[in-house]
């Protein structure tokens, strides 16, 4: 019983872990709509070629069927650097 508490304490209350997710650019997410829509390939086939999870190109999908497809508000974008006159 005494590991079990001294497991708890290294946790302090109301810590939680940050998750860290993959952010995908609307770019890579309309090219795998694309193959996916593809009649002779399967969506599940293009989600594991693509390393992402079958469920999550099924939503891109759906999202791009009703029009809401968008950049992930989470990816930086790159600024251009200001170009230097000679």
């Amino acid at each position: 019983m005494d590991s079990f508490f001294c497991s708890l304490k290294r946790f302090s209350v109301g810590q939680t872990k940050k998750r860290n997710y993959d952010s995908y650019t609307l770019a890579f997410k309309l090219q795998a709509v694309k193959l996916a829509n593809h009649p002779e390939v399967r969506s599940k086939d293009v989600a594991e070629s693509l390393g992402i999870h079958p469920v999550m190109l099924y939503r891109w999908k759906m999202e791009h069927r009703r029009g809401e497809f968008k950049e992930n508000k989470h990816i930086k974008k790159e600024v251009p650097s200001p170009k230097r006159s000679p």
